[in-house]
């Protein structure tokens, strides 16, 4: 269709399908009359070069492909995943950049999937997300060196770009906060651990715990849990427990929301009678009752990390590169409760 189009501007012009072809991509060997003239008649017909006949010649496309796993999300996460697409398609906006958002699913055909976007011309290039250990997605785009970032690490030994939020210094700041407050029986709640960010979490709990002298009780350690149904099985199981925590921190934020929902039904409130900490910093969580301390992700510092690196992997300036970005503790009235032993 768009070598037929540049024959009909050719032919209301009068001039060859080249000369159109060097007017629209600003060429030399054409005239500033008969420039301004095929300009206008691309105009009036609505002409676009599609994405392929533009990647053949070399141009780009200024479009982002986003690759979202659609499959075994957890609901737990889904609050986060829609700020998420919202931060980058603002940041996408504001570097003049299209994104296209290209649902895929971990198998082998969702490899080929992945690799047709950028070879076919659609997009220049792909961010990754929901990184796992051993992320076959990873592994394929690095093995072709295909253009990609992630946000997220994997354990591979792939060098390959990265930005990440550094979710163990954030659960180590969040569970030393609570520990500060005098608590000793802090339990954790995490996400899936095939989640690399999960481990982190969770490993940052681990290191506070250890930093202050205080033993990781396995029994205060609940992992895996991905919708509200999983977080009311493990706090029924806290809540009742003969030395029940005083304190939660949580990988997500509504992990830590759901937990609240739990306890309320028992007459436990938030910052009275026990203190809890979340993860991500949704825009509901200052709106919580009481309102959720938590870590908070630098959403827009992210997007604008990994339209960056994704950048500079097309130009000539090229190379890995390796992101990593602190979050920031967000105190507010969940872990008002201080304990003195």
């Amino acid at each position: 269709m768009a070598r037929r189009t540049i024959i009909e501007i050719a032919e209301r012009v009068g001039v060859s399908p080249a000369t159109v072809s060097r007017a629209l991509n600003n060429l030399p060997g054409v005239s500033a009359d008969k420039r301004h003239r095929i300009l206008a008649v691309a105009a009036e017909l609505d002409y676009h070069p599609n994405a392929i006949a533009r990647r053949l010649q070399g141009r780009r496309t200024n479009t982002v492909a986003y690759a979202v796993s659609v499959r075994d999300r957890p609901s737990a996460d889904l609050f986060f995943f829609k700020d998420f697409i919202t931060a980058l398609a603002e940041r996408c906006a504001h570097y003049g950049l299209d994104l296209l958002l290209h649902p895929v699913m971990m198998h082998a055909t969702t490899m080929e999937g992945i690799s047709k976007i950028v070879r076919s011309g659609r997009a220049d290039g792909l961010i990754l997300t929901d990184i796992r250990h051993g992320d076959q997605r990873v592994r394929y785009l690095a093995e072709h060196q295909l253009p990609f970032v992630a946000f997220g690490r994997s354990n591979l030994e792939l060098d390959h770009s990265y930005v990440d939020v550094d979710g163990e210094w954030g659960v180590y700041t969040a569970t030393g906060h609570l520990i500060q407050c005098g608590h000793r029986r802090i339990a954790f709640l995490g996400l899936p651990v095939e989640y690399s960010c999960a481990i982190h979490r969770r490993d940052g709990y681990v290191r506070a715990l250890r930093a202050h002298g205080l033993p990781c009780d396995p029994a205060l350690v609940a992992e895996g849990l991905t919708n509200e149904t999983d977080v009311r099985a493990a706090m029924e199981r806290l809540l009742v427990s003969p030395a029940a925590p005083t304190a939660f921190v949580a990988a997500s934020d509504m992990l830590a929301i759901h937990a609240m929902n739990v306890a309320d039904r028992h007459g436990l409130r938030a910052g009275r009678d026990y203190a809890i900490v979340g993860f991500d910093d949704l825009p509901l969580a200052a709106h919580t009752n009481p309102p959720l301390t938590t870590v908070r992700q630098p959403l827009d510092r992210v997007c604008d990390e990994l339209i960056t690196l994704l950048t500079r992997l097309l130009s000539a300036k090229g190379g890995v590169r390796h992101t990593i970005l602190r979050p920031e503790l967000i105190v507010r009235e969940s872990s008002a409760l201080e304990v003195r032993e």
